[in-house]
């Protein structure tokens, strides 16, 4: 079971290292709000088929499961991605990312307080490697830090405030599956509420501000079919191998691991899309490769 959680939590990071790949190409095209609503349906393209075939129980043990799920789209897909886009907005990728990316280290402390999960030195040694390795990962050019004082510190408090966000949504996601909920019936209801979310996000806009969305006709095909990708590699895929492998491994162990999904995006981008890196990046990589060895440990 142990190297079954681990494979499955490193087969998130592959999922969630290629999603960024193919949103990339469709913001050359969409907005967030047209890549969301997107991002929604490629979430019901897996979920509604597997359904189908496998027929799980998807109903959850009650109207505190179904409120639960509501609060983790809300804090993680909503509050924690929007406070990261404005802290990207505010004072840049390279400051900003390595920041929201410590939130490992913040689900560390949750498991150990709330789960009662061991903190061990493994654990800690291993969490604070991968956080080292996607900060120096992450280090594309100079900060924003000639901004406004106030602007500065509004971004460094919103890329915090998202990393506990996520930190949070995930805690949450853990306590469903120790009230014995399945993971496929966790990813089911939140990739149907982030759809529902997104798509009335977008009609809304489409509505009050029709100059600043697009309309979804005008995105190519090859737009529309990145953006599903990436729903469905972010969503489905990549969610339910991280939800089942916290059922099986300590969450301060599956999420470290998980999370290095940055070097995939990495390496996928200088393999394929000509992009290159510093040698500080390729620093980045190999302290990443040796903080996933150490917290599986």
């Amino acid at each position: 079971m142990l190297r079954y959680g681990i494979l499955l939590a490193l087969l998130a990071a592959v999922f969630w290292g290629v999603s960024p790949i193919f949103q990339k190409r469709a913001l050359r095209e969409a907005g967030l709000l047209e890549l969301n609503a997107m991002r929604g349906l490629g979430a019901l393209a897996v979920i509604l088929p597997a359904l189908f075939f496998a027929k799980p129980d998807v109903l959850l043990p009650g109207i505190g499961s179904y409120l639960i799920v509501v609060a983790v789209v809300f804090v993680n897909n909503l509050i924690g991605d929007v406070l990261a886009f404005i802290a990207i907005r505010n004072i840049g990728a390279s400051l900003a990312t390595p920041i929201t990316n410590a939130y490992p280290l913040a689900i560390a402390v949750i498991s150990w307080l709330w789960f009662g999960e061991k903190l061990t030195y493994f654990v800690l040694a291993g969490t604070f490697l991968v956080v080292t390795g996607l900060a120096l990962l992450n280090l594309r050019g100079k900060a924003k830090t000639d901004s406004q004082p106030g602007r500065y510190l509004y971004g460094v408090a919103s890329a915090i405030i998202a990393a506990l966000c996520w930190a949070f949504g995930l805690s949450l996601n853990k306590y469903l599956t120790l009230q014995g909920v399945t993971s496929t019936a966790i990813i089911f209801w939140r990739g149907t509420i982030f759809s529902f979310m997104a798509w009335g996000n977008y009609a809304i806009f489409r509505t009050t501000h029709p100059n600043n969305t697009r309309r979804l006709k005008d995105i190519s095909l090859t737009g529309k079919a990145a953006s599903i990708l990436a729903g469905a590699f972010s969503l489905v895929l990549g969610a339910w191998c991280y939800t089942t492998s916290v059922t099986l491994i300590p969450m301060n162990v599956a999420t470290p691991t998980a999370t290095s999904s940055p070097l995939i995006t990495a390496l996928i981008a200088c393999l394929f899309m000509g992009e290159r890196l510093r040698l500080v990046q390729w620093l980045g990589i190999v302290v990443v490769v040796v903080g996933a060895v150490v917290v599986s440990s």
